[in-house]
């Protein structure tokens, strides 16, 4: 055992042990000459019922021939449990993480790469998207493979549009375009003088998820491999431009003489504080008072389900230029966590769960994209998203871009989110709040980077 693992072992082994004797276990009518593969997961309802499907025909057919049975176990906080139970000793045989999880564990050597074990059982990586692919890979090694892939859109009402005096068949080009017609979607009750429809947000309040992702479509590159910049021109005009936008928004419907930007502001943070339920008829864009809104292909699977009569179209997101778009893709994935004890038997699972026609059925299930560099016939007819050629066509597009391939990630997120609610509140002046920000993530990347000098040099010694 390397010094890594006895640090690991010894600060992670009580919780671990507790894990272990008080997690995720089912006990199951398993055939006795049988294999057990233990898949753990994030997905719970639809999502994993539609998992549970695959493996149960997996069970049935191929796995029965193998004498292999895959246990599938829904996991909350599958990635904190994930680390925990591979510093233990004892992690599941195949595991489902998030993509910008991926790089914080494949450089904490939790994962096994999978070039070579792709190879030895036949799985053509060559058949997928190079995005997914990528967004798979740490420092030059694929560590994942996707499941479920998706890009983010911009969702907009039609009717909205209409009322508002915009073609519903042309959405906004550009940033400046997004502008213009968030304020002529963005109303007041004549009566209350609140704001009651609102045309787009970035706050997390309401359905605004990716919060570092903004200053990406103003053309930053925010990692290169070794820094995280927030400080540049393009990040700083993307805060300022978060900032100028509320104050505008919040500024419609009120006389010249009323206009005041601490006021603006708050009329925008009380309507946000209005948002309902996410996945329900209360969410702000199913219930018609957010009009555009930059959301995943999910979003079609609740209208149909919460506001089926909802008039609505997809586009991609603009950026700051017409000729230089920006398309936000990411993927749940498939790894196989370092220590587990049945790598062959996970690796045939993968290996079937990878076939096109399973992988797609997964996919449709979900209501997200094909991650195939060629859908199967039948694919987008099938599909129950009316729009789901719009996200796969951006996924294929050489201007898709996923997270940060940073191990530092969870740290920079949480950075960003604070960056992004302190504009988001008007509590400090932009480029002020960047800057600290810059100071914080360079603090944290340099730390991390001392500990990992260390981690090297104590295995180095060994």
């Amino acid at each position: 055992m390397n010094l890594r693992s006895i640090v690991l072992a010894a600060v992670l082994g009580f919780p671990a042990l507790l894990l272990l004797s008080l997690g995720p276990r089912r006990q199951l009518d398993i055939p006795p000459d049988r294999t057990v593969v233990r898949y753990w997961e994030k997905w719970t309802g639809v999502e994993g019922q539609a998992m549970q499907r695959i493996v149960d025909r997996f069970n049935e057919t191929l796995g029965a021939a193998q004498n292999i049975w895959v246990d599938y176990q829904a996991v909350a906080n599958v990635d904190q449990r994930l680390l925990i139970a591979t510093a233990g000793g004892d992690p599941p045989d195949i595991a489902g993480l998030f993509d910008h999880i991926v790089p914080q564990f494949a450089d904490r050597e939790a994962l096994l790469p999978l070039d070579e074990l792709c190879k030895e059982y036949e799985i053509d990586v060559g058949v997928f998207k190079p995005v997914w692919l990528e967004i798979g890979r740490y420092e030059g090694r694929l560590y994942a493979l996707p499941s479920t892939p998706y890009t983010i859109a911009l969702f907009y009402n039609r009717r909205l549009f209409r009322e508002a005096g915009l073609d519903p068949d042309r959405p906004p080009q550009t940033i400046t375009e997004l502008d213009e017609y968030a304020k002529l979607l963005t109303r007041r009750d004549p009566s209350t003088g609140k704001i009651v429809q609102l045309g787009f947000t970035v706050s997390p309040a309401m359905l605004g998820w990716w919060h570092w992702i903004w200053p990406v479509f103003f053309d930053a590159q925010l990692w290169d491999g070794d820094r995280f910049r927030v400080d540049t021109p393009e990040g700083l005009a993307a805060m300022r431009w978060v900032r100028n936008q509320r104050v505008a928004l919040g500024s419609v419907g009120l006389a010249a003489a009323e206009i005041d930007p601490r006021r603006a502001n708050d009329d925008v943070l009380s309507f946000e504080a209005t948002a309902g339920a996410i996945e329900g008829a209360q969410n702000p864009f199913l219930s018609e008072r957010l009009a555009m809104v930059f959301q995943g292909p999910w979003l079609s699977n609740w209208i149909q389900t919460y506001a089926p009569s909802l008039d609505y179209a997809v586009a991609p997101f603009p950026s700051i230029t017409l000729e230089k778009p920006h398309y936000f893709a990411s993927t749940d994935n498939f790894v196989i966590p370092r220590g587990s004890r049945h790598v062959r038997e996970a690796m045939i699972f993968l290996k079937y769960v990878s076939r096109q026609q399973v992988l797609e059925e997964l996919c449709s299930l979900h209501g997200k994209v094909s991650p195939f560099r060629t859908p199967l016939p039948g694919f987008y007819e099938n599909h129950k998203n009316p729009y789901v050629r719009v996200f796969d066509e951006m996924a294929g597009s050489e201007h898709a871009f996923g997270y940060p391939a940073m191990p530092t990630w969870a740290n920079t997120w949480t950075e960003t989110l604070g960056m992004l609610e302190t504009v988001l509140r008007g509590q400090r002046d932009a480029d002020e709040t960047v800057r600290a920000t810059q100071k914080r993530v360079d603090q944290l990347i340099d730390e991390y980077q001392r500990m990992s000098d260390r981690r090297h040099a104590g295995e180095s010694a060994e």
